[in-house]
């Protein structure tokens, strides 16, 4: 309803049969199975009993398209764009509410989405289409992560579907206010600066040797401006404060060759590959819904991220990935 992409095209089979069905491997009987070989199997009596009761948050239909929806993108298939790039955003929601089946602690939810990650995500949207306001009141940030990764939500008994601009302006609300921090792109510690500390003993030696204007020395000076270049229009300067995230792309010839200014409920993730000493290289990904188009930059930092910094992320339920 809300995705732009739904045909899953990697199930070629959906076999029902009457009421449970045996399955050999585990000699018990099941109410549905969806298989990595490429088809579903599942009761008829328990999916019609599914839409029956509409607020026990069981729903086998439900439940076992959810993973034909998640195992359609693993196998590699075609998936819906936003779902494949926001899976991360709605992980880092789903990470406390998992935890707390495991720990046997009083939720909403009930037991069986405790096995894994992938029931979570069923037994979620389960619970989501039949009780959304359960989860909203006790998790809203998986409630808006799970109605913005479907694109609807239930609204005075109706679905409404096309809602995910309004909804992260919603989420955005729930975000504990961030201090002020920045990350920019630190010269001396990208590629461009290690290729231009090589290049300068050959153009130091050249101009004293042949003067500055030789064939050889000029194009040493055009290959050091060129690296030069590459690093201002690669630049990258982030700004989180409050509940915004600021992004701006360009040193100086290219300076503010592109700014954003998004809630930061619209910054997926954050991933560390360097975190030490003076080292910190990250990557994030965040949504622009003026365009509806995810972006990934890349940022050689100059000073590591603080723990106070990630930890206020990782209690926004921004995947940080370290």
């Amino acid at each position: 309803m809300g995705l732009e992409t739904w045909k899953l095209n990697y199930f070629h089979t959906i076999i029902i049969h009457p009421k449970d069905f045996d399955n050999k491997p585990s000699g018990l009987k099941y109410k549905g199975e969806t298989n990595l070989k490429g088809y579903m199997r599942l009761s008829w009596q328990g999916f019609i009993s599914g839409y029956k009761n509409e607020d026990d948050n069981i729903n086998l239909g439900l439940h076992e398209f959810t993973h034909a929806l998640r195992f359609n993108s693993i196998t590699g298939f075609e998936q819906d764009y936003f779902v494949e790039n926001y899976f991360d955003a709605w992980l880092a929601s789903a990470d406390e509410p998992f935890n707390e089946i495991k720990q046997n602690k009083e939720t909403i939810f009930r037991k069986y989405g405790g096995a894994n990650m992938n029931e979570f995500l069923s037994v979620c949207i389960e619970h989501f289409f039949e009780s959304p306001g359960q989860i909203k009141e006790s998790h809203p940030f998986l409630y808006f992560s799970t109605a913005i990764l479907l694109n609807q939500q239930k609204h005075n008994g109706m679905t409404e579907v096309g809602v995910r601009e309004k909804l992260f302006e919603e989420k955005n609300k729930h975000i504990t206010p961030i201090e002020e921090y920045s990350i920019d792109t630190k010269f001396n510690k990208t590629s461009s600066f290690k290729m231009l500390l090589v290049a300068a003993v050959p153009l130091l030696y050249t101009i004293f040797a042949t003067g500055p204007v030789s064939g050889v020395s000029l194009f040493l000076i055009v290959f050091a401006m060129l690296l030069y270049l590459r690093f201002d229009f690669l630049y990258v300067s982030i700004r989180l404060e409050n509940r915004e995230f600021f992004l701006r792309k360009g040193f100086l010839v290219f300076k503010n060759r592109k700014k954003v200014r998004l809630p930061l409920s619209q910054l997926i993730s954050l991933s560390l590959s360097k975190n030490e000493g003076e080292k910190a290289e990250c990557d994030i990904i965040y949504y622009d819904c003026g365009n509806t188009f995810f972006y990934s930059e890349s940022i050689a930092a100059g000073k590591i991220f603080s723990a106070e910094f990630l930890n206020s992320l990782i209690a926004n339920k921004i995947a940080v990935f370290k």
